[in-house]
């Protein structure tokens, strides 16, 4: 059974959580929060509870309090746990240099660090990337032809159905030595939402 956003219950849960999470990724304790807010620390707790609703007045404080619009505050509490991002939908990109086609697959905005984005290749083509800015997970799944994948002095020849783990942490490449065409997927874990 899927729950219902537009259910009072399921609203003010959400509400509930996304303030106390917020409060804790800012690493506040209720009385500094009730500091910034102006709201009693009792409020907040019996609010992060679930036990008290919060009136617009108190809700758009503890933003406030919060560094959140209580726009922003909406956004994050709808459901979206359940997304779907047709193929057709899906935006797609092509370096008019290489002739590399990227395809973003999996919906934005969802805070998921699970990233998915599918790749296609023309024989011949060869992409560098420098140091990423921070490391990060991924892992390539060769779906058509063969990719070939270098990472500092490693080499990797990856065909359909090999997947490669890595952990980039120094400029890497994407080729396709070959004269057929290459397609494979990248399923990206960022170690913190982007």
């Amino acid at each position: 059974m899927i729950e219902k956003l537009n259910e009072p219950d399921q609203i003010e849960a959400r509400i509930a959580g996304r303030l106390k999470a917020r409060r804790e990724a800012l690493d506040l304790t209720l009385d500094q929060l009730a500091e910034r807010a102006g709201v009693s620390r009792a409020m907040i707790s019996r609010i992060e509870r679930q036990e008290s609703s919060p009136t617009a007045a108190v809700l758009g404080r503890l933003c406030a309090g919060l560094d959140i619009t209580l726009s922003g505050l909406m956004a994050a509490i709808e459901d979206k746990s359940l997304v779907l991002l047709p193929r057709e939908a899906q935006p797609q990109w092509r370096d008019p240099e290489t002739g590399f086609e990227r395809r973003a697959v999996t919906p934005a905005g969802t805070g998921s660090m699970v990233e998915i984005v599918e790749g296609r290749l023309p024989p011949g083509a060869r992409i560098a990337y420098p140091l990423p800015a921070d490391a990060y997970d991924q892992h390539i799944l060769g779906q058509e032809g063969i990719l070939t994948f270098e990472s500092g002095p490693e080499r990797f020849a990856i065909h359909a159905g090999d997947c490669l783990h890595c952990t980039l942490g120094q400029p890497h490449a994407f080729a396709n030595e070959t004269q057929a065409p290459c397609r494979y997927l990248i399923i990206i874990a960022r170690r913190r939402p982007s």
